[in-house]
């Protein structure tokens, strides 16, 4: 009974003293400034998604993407005549990039909720760890991160800097397209005559099939940005919403046949001509995303030997397995057709290869899935389509098929595949472990290895 009393006030002072302790230390409070180099890279890719479309625009002046304002007016024509049309397109151009914006921060709010299962429609958005709902002024794109610093006004706890990259990269995208298709009159789509308007300026008067053509691809380009971003998480893609994107493609190109410019062969341009051109629109995408399904299981059944990881998900290489690369190359062939998906095969296969390089100089390089270069891929070859059609001729894929388009695609196959291989570290076998008995005799050299390998 006494060690009892003696035992129970040591036992209450010690925990008073213990919760005295626990209230009055301060406890750490979260660094109110993100990293350095987050905020650099945000403002880095921002001002390279308003800089590169800017840059296409300047580089029209020479002829090669589009006609200048005052070579369309006139070399004669007075400054004061042309400078609404400059103002109109500054306008457009600047509604046209915070329209990218806001669906960036969409397609952010799809690839988190599209694989968890969560509707992508209803509810606002919330902050994942404190669930405190975002007011409209801090759920500006872009503005509204460099604003809090990165971080939760709520919890003060740090906001993923890739909310506001992906912002960037859509409005850019949007941006480049706005460029590329309606402000050039369609001057980087094949086969189509573009549409200079020289009684007036075709930014005041554009033409639907231009505004319908540069919708339908910076759709394609927006869907590839999604799933490239959720392969680069290694979540699953719902094949549910997969169907329902692909029908999407499928039916938009059968109401609208002018999405499809180049038709399935010459032997079948006729159709337009002939008042089939819904057979023609759904020729165009069958085709098309039969030949990009194949090509990407090709893909997939090249690349998934080479980059076979340990049970931890590491593959010591520059690329990730691809998980639906097949799926990305059928909606491709589905928008531009087998012949740009071909095209855009080759680009992949050498910005795949130049991230192997860049990840084989640079310490820090990320390891991405060959999904998420899809994005860029595509991009270029739609920027440059009709200039690789008309100055590559037969070895490019064109509107007659031949055997020597498919020579490019299996060199850049090749190439990537023989740089996967020189790169990668191979897998050295586990050896059994050596007794500790010295007195063992060293086998022979004529002895046969029975460990596995």
């Amino acid at each position: 009974m006494a060690s009892a009393e003696w035992y129970a006030p040591r036992t209450a002072t010690f925990q008073q003293r213990h919760e005295e302790f626990r209230v009055t230390e301060p406890a750490p409070e979260p660094p109110q400034q993100p990293a350095q180099h987050g905020r650099g890279a945000v403002w880095a890719v921002f001002l390279a998604s308003v800089l590169l479309p800017l840059a296409l625009q300047a580089g029209g002046s020479s002829g090669l993407f589009f006609t200048s304002p005052k070579r369309l007016l006139g070399d004669d024509s007075p400054l004061l005549q042309w400078l609404p049309l400059v103002g109109v397109g500054l306008l457009a151009a600047a509604w046209t990039f915070v329209f990218g914006a806001l669906i960036g921060s969409f397609l952010n709010v799809v690839v988190y909720r599209l694989p968890r299962g969560q509707s992508i429609v209803l509810g606002g958005s919330h902050c994942p760890r404190c669930a405190q709902t975002i007011q409209w002024h801090d759920n500006l794109p872009i503005v509204g991160w460099l604003m809090l610093n990165g971080r939760c006004r709520s919890c003060r706890l740090p906001i993923a800097v890739r909310y506001p990259l992906v912002e960037s990269v859509s409005a850019g995208l949007f941006l480049a397209v706005f460029f590329l298709e309606i402000v050039s009159g369609g001057k980087n789509i094949p086969v189509r005559q573009p549409d200079w308007q020289h009684t007036a300026p075709l930014m005041l008067d554009p033409r639907l099939d231009l505004v319908g053509l540069a919708c339908y691809h910076a759709f394609a380009l927006s869907v590839l940005l999604v799933w490239g971003l959720i392969a680069l998480d290694r979540q699953r893609l719902p094949a549910r919403s997969v169907v329902a994107v692909l029908a999407v493609a499928v039916g938009l190109s059968i109401l609208f046949p002018s999405l499809h410019p180049m038709p399935v062969s010459a032997h079948l341009a006729e159709f337009s001509n002939a008042g089939d051109s819904l057979v023609r629109g759904l020729a165009v995408s069958v085709v098309g995303g039969l030949a990009g399904l194949l090509v990407g299981l090709l893909w997939e059944r090249l690349l998934r030997p080479l980059l076979r990881g340990d049970s931890a998900g590491r593959t010591g290489s520059p690329l990730q397995p691809p998980c639906f690369l097949g799926i990305g190359l059928a909606l491709v062939g589905i928008v531009l057709g087998w012949q740009g998906m071909l095209g855009t095969t080759v680009l992949l296969g050498l910005v795949c290869l130049c991230h192997v390089m860049l990840w084989s100089s640079l310490a820090r390089w990320p390891t991405v899935p060959p999904e998420i270069l899809l994005v860029p891929a595509a991009f270029v070859h739609l920027s440059a389509w009709r200039l690789l059609v008309t100055q590559l001729g037969p070895w490019w894929p064109g509107t007659a098929p031949t055997a020597a388009c498919l020579a490019l695609p299996l060199a850049a196959v090749a190439i990537l595949a023989g740089s996967l291989v020189a790169i990668t570290p191979k897998r050295r076998c586990p050896q059994p472990p050596v007794a500790a008995d010295s007195s063992r005799a060293e086998p022979s050299g004529d002895e046969h290895d029975t460990s596995p390998c």
